[in-house]
């Protein structure tokens, strides 16, 4: 990797900068994701691909100490993977040309935190996503693993859906949607979400309809996110008016009317600090669809910032 230094750092500073490691997560690994593209099809291997804060982010850091720097993972990710470290640092110096393509990978897989690890075919398309997870290297070897087979399921459902038709290809094209899951499906498989619901045209399969849901609940998130966008210290009711402007469309989906009316009730809570109108917005939030996970946390909000008034 090539560093630009400041002409403002001090002859010590350079110095360390220049001594750390390349990467994060020490040797073998890259930061050039078309090179490594390349290399992961003429190995026959997938791509690992780590998008980290290095030098500011506490999780990235453990995940590097904890997993990437012992030998039990390099030893199974040179064998199955090309590594990429997709880094956002605060201070360490990066090229324009990583910069570059950093900022447009965050974009194209959608980051929101760090870290994230996106498990990926050598054409990038994704498979898997996960993050830090505890136990150490044998325990996160293992963890890829599992998310390997979600690889294979894809990959046997298309080779089986390459020879079918009509609606028996359908299925068989949503079945490998379903081994990667509707979020990323959504996200990363475009035209195959779009070969399915052609398929499908007249919804027999109730197909069709599925993807339209999740599209419809990807257009509602995105609408959602733009409301607590807004000013929630400075302007707190205007968020909510923006919320409510949300929740009055008919057509909105569950899962979103659950979360906007979670996030409704946490602004009154913590900042306009209105317990009772929390607690009503609350309890509306859970009555949306009480079995779901998220309502099964919202019920523990309930019990724990509520108390006795939970009931």
């Amino acid at each position: 990797m090539t560093f630009q230094l400041s002409r403002t750092l001090t002859t010590a500073a350079a110095a360390a900068v220049l001594a750390a490691p390349a990467f994060a997560g020490g040797e073998n690994w890259t930061d050039n994701y078309a090179q490594a593209q390349d290399t992961a099809a003429a190995e026959g291997k997938d791509l690992l691909l780590d998008f980290t804060g290095s030098d500011w982010c506490g999780w990235c850091i453990r995940l590097n100490e904890e997993v990437f720097s012992h030998d039990e993972f390099k030893q199974f990710a040179a064998e199955n993977f090309v590594l990429v470290e997709l880094d956002y640092p605060s201070q360490k110096q990066l090229s324009e040309e990583v910069v570059a393509q950093n900022a447009e990978l965050k974009e194209q897989f959608a980051i929101e935190g760090y870290p994230t690890i996106f498990l990926t075919d050598a054409h990038g398309l994704p498979y898997a996503q996960t993050g830090y997870q505890a136990g150490g290297p044998e325990v996160y070897v293992a963890h890829l693993q599992e998310l390997q087979a979600i690889r294979v399921e894809r990959d046997e459902h298309m080779a089986a859906a390459a020879d079918a038709e009509g609606l028996e290809k359908a299925q068989l094209l949503h079945d490998a949607m379903q081994a990667v899951g509707d979020d990323l499906a959504v996200k990363h498989y475009g035209n195959v979400v779009e070969e399915i619901m052609v398929l499908d045209a007249d919804n027999a399969a109730g197909l069709k309809g599925h993807y339209e849901m999740l599209a419809l609940a990807e257009e509602q998130r995105a609408a959602l996110n733009a409301a607590m966008a807004g000013d929630v210290q400075g302007d707190p009711q205007g968020v909510i008016t923006a919320i409510d402007e949300l929740l009055a469309d008919d057509a909105l989906t569950p899962p979103i009317r659950q979360e906007a009316l979670a996030m409704k009730s946490q602004i009154m809570m913590f900042v306009l600090e209105d317990k009772p109108g929390a607690k009503v917005v609350l309890e509306q939030a859970i009555a949306v669809d009480p079995e779901s996970d998220m309502g099964q946390m919202l019920q523990g909000a309930l019990e724990r910032f509520f108390g006795d008034d939970a009931e």
